[in-house]
């Protein structure tokens, strides 16, 4: 009796491991989430004010390598989009996709992303920001905005631009990127050879534009020698982030970022495919360790 029991065990065990290999999966409730990743591509994203061994040391780079991180975290189920910001609009490149299935596209495009991408080479980081809070409202406000950005605006607006969204109606985080120390930005060629720094002499000043404006704000004066300097405005993304509902968060290290982007504020409880393959496995390891364990009880009672 006891040896059919044992048998049946680890035939049961045996059956389970080799259904691992068809790679079972169920549709299980769990919370997942929806983000669409925007990356600020300015150049002011090419100052270099990182320092963290093994990572990026440009603010670009540093927020590709800790988004790709977080991809990793975010449990099977959750989807992800990418789009871009320049000047004052945003392009996604697509909508949000399934990151387990199509883990590998979303990071192929992710590690072809720089700053040569950009259309045009002013930054008016506020209008970037409503552009993207638009363009997820109208496809689908339970997707979430995770907007990096250093906050630099080039050249400093004189004028504050009306924010005609409802506060609060797309959930998210402005992630701050960079250092709040004044850091040199390097001037590369389309082949992205170095060749200087950007100069206070080569920045435009503010164009004239006809878009309908709340306010004249004090804007800085860049002085017209010297060297530009482009450092993390927070003043600047906390005031962008009481307007428009968003959270504020600084990018200093991806796994507390990648914590924040898996907050359960952020999550949505819904029907996912669930790897069984775990769970399987362990089955076949407990039904293992029953068998064995009770041979290993037997042997001593007879001793």
């Amino acid at each position: 009796m006891i040896r059919d029991w044992r048998f049946a065990a680890l035939l049961t065990a045996a059956i389970l491991v080799i259904a691992t290999f068809a790679r079972p999966e169920l549709a299980l409730p769990r919370n997942v989430y929806r983000y669409m990743f925007v990356l600020d591509i300015t150049q002011s994203m090419n100052a270099r004010d990182y320092h963290a061994e093994g990572l990026p040391a440009e603010r670009l780079g540093y927020a590709k390598e800790a988004l790709r991180r977080v991809l990793h975290d975010l449990p099977c189920g959750s989807e992800a989009g990418l789009g871009l910001f320049t000047t004052q609009s945003v392009q996604f490149l697509f909508e949000p996709i399934e990151i387990c299935e199509h883990f590998s596209v979303i990071d192929d495009v992710l590690a072809h992303i720089d700053w040569r991408m950009a259309w045009a080479g002013n930054s008016f980081v506020t209008q970037g920001l409503y552009a993207a809070l638009r363009d997820v409202a109208n496809r689908d406000p339970g997707i979430r905005l995770a907007f990096f950005t250093d906050g630099q605006e080039t050249p400093p607006q004189t004028l504050r631009p009306n924010f005609n969204g409802k506060p609060g109606e797309i959930r998210g985080l402005i992630v701050g990127v960079g250092g709040t120390r004044p850091t040199a930005v390097p001037r590369y060629d389309r082949d992205n050879r170095l060749l200087g720094n950007w100069e206070n002499a080569d920045i435009e000043p503010m164009p004239v534009s006809t878009t309908d404006y709340s306010e004249k704000v004090e804007a800085q004066v860049l002085p017209r020698e010297g060297v530009y300097l482009s450092w993390l405005d927070e003043a600047h993304l906390r005031e962008l982030s009481a307007t428009t509902g968003l959270d504020y968060h600084r990018l200093e290290d991806p796994a507390r970022l990648s914590e924040r982007l898996r907050d359960a504020e952020f999550a949505e409880r819904r029907a996912a495919k669930t790897d069984l393959r775990p769970l399987l496995g362990l089955a076949a390891l407990l039904l293992l360790l029953s068998v064995y364990g009770s041979e290993t009880g037997l042997r001593q009672r007879s001793r």
